[in-house]
């Protein structure tokens, strides 16, 4: 079984298309990608050479992040299923507000790292300069993640700040002094304990490498790699794809720690050859999703959550890799033996000799 990255390719944009990324024409992807290429050697430097100050480094990370998905994100179903089309009103494709939208969200967030020095001062009597770049970042910060993720969390954190503001209408044990604009905008914005606190840093710290890092192991072949390993060792046995899935998408989870990846690349083998040999399709569907949300917790990638417990509890890195060896190889025998028994149940038979892959020419 050899990686299409063509069809991975569909498949990704299929899924991409689901989370409102909109066409753009030449000229926006030219700056898309130059955007994304700068914001990767910032880490790759960062990474080498020490981090800078906290709040510059986070800044630098959060202005590209939060520009990027204003310029690569529509604001509605509309502006993502019609042709890319430049115009004085929507340049490279892209409406003009969102183009003055992203520079404003860049500019407030790089406004903390310039005025740190005067921070110390102004922490808990901020200017009204101070309130209204923070208005704008956490209003943009709320629709960015409604654009890349839906409504769900920012309605959480909007009953929550609502909270903040209205404590002295809630009855009984739920009512509280409540605070100001001003006061949610000065802990949100000009400490470390909002917007440029622990989620952030553990991103632009250590998981953005880690990501980067598997991308391009996957690019120069490593994915196949792996995958052509995981069809040797457990491919010629009884429902051989879907032991294939199992171990293929554990494997490629130690590289990624992105379930959705791992689906989109291993499942596009494995989902045809586990419906080839004879496993139902919801079945051979279900495998592959198991197994690539498996990826998440297998070291020494773990998605975030390893990051953020390191934050958390200052536990080092690598004890909670090592820790995680276990959880995870638990998981996946769990799942290998389910495939296993079905494959039995069902009588089904492993990958022929034309399909084996050779571990020579991977």
């Amino acid at each position: 079984m050899e990686i299409d990255h063509e069809k991975t390719q569909q498949l990704a944009e299929k899924y991409d298309s689901e989370i409102r990324f909109r066409p753009l024409d030449k000229t926006a992807t030219w700056i898309v990608s130059g955007l994304l290429v700068t914001l990767s050697i910032f880490h790759y430097y960062t990474a080498g050479f020490g981090l800078l100050r906290e709040a510059t480094h986070r800044g630098v990370h959060l202005a590209f992040v939060l520009s990027l998905i204003f310029l690569v994100f529509g604001f509605s179903k509309a502006h993502y299923t019609r042709e890319p089309k430049s115009t004085w009103y929507a340049p490279g494709g892209i409406p003009l507000y969102d183009w003055i939208i992203a520079i404003a969200l860049a500019l407030s967030v790089l406004y903390i790292p310039y005025i740190f020095e005067d921070l110390a001062f102004r922490v808990g009597n901020p200017l009204p300069i101070d309130v209204f770049m923070g208005s704008i970042l956490l209003i943009g910060l709320l629709e960015a993640t409604r654009r890349a993720m839906g409504w769900p969390l920012p309605i959480i954190a909007l009953v929550f700040m609502a909270y903040a503001m209205f404590g002295p209408y809630f009855p009984g044990l739920l009512q509280h002094a409540g605070n100001t604009w001003s006061q949610i905008v000065n802990h949100m914005y000009l400490t470390s304990q909002g917007v440029y606190g622990v989620a952030v840093g553990v991103v632009a710290t250590y998981v953005f490498h880690f990501v980067l890092f598997g991308v391009l192991a996957t690019r120069i072949g490593l994915g196949q790699l792996f995958l052509d390993v995981a069809s040797t060792i457990a491919g010629r046995y009884a429902g051989g794809p879907a032991k294939v899935s199992v171990f293929g998408s554990a494997m490629f989870g130690m590289l990624s720690g992105s379930s959705v990846a791992n689906a989109v690349t291993v499942g596009s083998l494995t989902i045809p050859a586990m419906i080839r040999v004879g496993y139902p399709r919801h079945f051979a569907a279900g495998v592959e999703a198991a197994s690539s949300t498996g990826g998440q917790i297998t070291p020494p990638i773990m998605g975030a959550a390893a990051f953020l417990m390191i934050e958390f509890l200052g536990i080092p890195y690598q004890q909670i890799a090592i820790a995680g060896v276990f959880p995870a190889f638990l998981y996946f025998f769990g799942l290998f033996m389910q495939v296993h028994f079905e494959a039995k149940r069902e009588g089904l038979r492993g990958l022929t000799a034309e399909e084996m892959p050779k571990l020579t020419q991977s």
